[in-house]
């Protein structure tokens, strides 16, 4: 099986536990929905900064400066992780032959709310070492700027690859975040190796829908925007739509999958993933 045959089935098989359980398209839509008012509480200190910065108080900007920075970094990490374990545990539950309901999967949230709120405290604390090596850098010299914006890019993708599963250890196994991200590099080391690139399939599938995306708007600016302002808004609401549709859904597949993966990885291979197109595309290391 090629790459891009492999990548397909790996894609439909997430979209066919999509189906069954389409109430999860609705929790990433919250949480930007939730992320945006978040931000909008932001505006007020945001604001206070800026008045901050007019008096010239540099050291009392720094120390504001990182406040905001953290706290906006812990509001969206808690928010992004409180809906992703209700996609979790909602694949979990399908894949144990149960059915959750939304309301079981948000009751099952809040029943982690201190294991959520513990990893969004680590996730916001890696978020702001990086902006901070992003800040240094900024203050570097040319070789020094350089060496710490590849430093800063290496961190920060080493920290998304090694926590990949870190939700799912969350959920299927009832862990803190430390003990979370040591299971989380287990499973990685275990099943992906030096695999993992070449074989995010739903990241090739995801990147042809967008170009669909990019093609399609193309067309329909070319087609409705010659009916002045009623036909551009029209091209322009399509188009937001398509892109929500794809991000949404995409997001919950990549969720889907990667608790897939868990689960094989772990003992426990869930039965509406084939076991042979889960081997021959995360196969152990040799």
């Amino acid at each position: 099986m090629g790459v891009f045959s492999r990548s397909w089935e790996l894609t439909k098989m997430s979209f066919r536990v999509i189906k069954l359980d389409r109430e999860m398209l609705l929790f990433p839509l919250l949480a930007g929905i939730f992320s945006l008012l978040f931000s909008a509480t932001l505006l007020f200190p945001t604001i206070l900064l800026e008045i901050i910065r007019s008096s010239g108080d540099s050291v009392a900007l720094s120390v504001v400066d990182y406040v905001l920075i953290f706290a906006s970094y812990l509001g969206m990490a808690f928010i992004a992780t409180f809906f992703n374990v209700c996609v979790v545990f909602t694949t979990k539950t399908r894949f144990e032959g149960g059915d959750a309901t939304f309301m079981d999967s948000i009751k099952f949230a809040f029943s982690k709310i201190h294991l959520i709120f513990a990893w969004s405290l680590v996730s916001a604390t890696v978020g702001l070492l990086l902006r901070a090596l992003d800040q240094a850098a900024q203050r570097a010299g040319t070789a020094g700027r350089v060496i710490l914006g590849i430093l800063s890019a290496v961190l920060g993708m080493t920290w998304s690859i090694v926590t990949i599963f870190v939700i799912p250890a969350m959920v299927y196994d009832d862990l803190g975040p430390m003990e979370a991200i040591k299971k989380s590099t287990a499973t990685l080391r275990r099943t992906w190796g030096e695999s993992l690139i070449r074989h995010f399939g739903l990241g090739l599938i995801q990147f042809l829908f967008i170009l669909l995306g990019v093609a399609l708007a193309v067309l329909l600016f070319g087609t409705l925007g010659g009916m002045g302002g009623t036909g551009l808004a029209i091209a322009i609401g399509l188009t937001v739509i398509y892109f929500l549709a794809v991000i949404l859904i995409f997001t919950v597949a990549n969720n889907v999958y990667n608790t897939a993966l868990y689960a094989y990885a772990n003992g426990a291979p869930p039965d509406d993933f084939e076991r042979s197109t889960l081997e021959g595309a995360f196969g152990p290391r040799g």
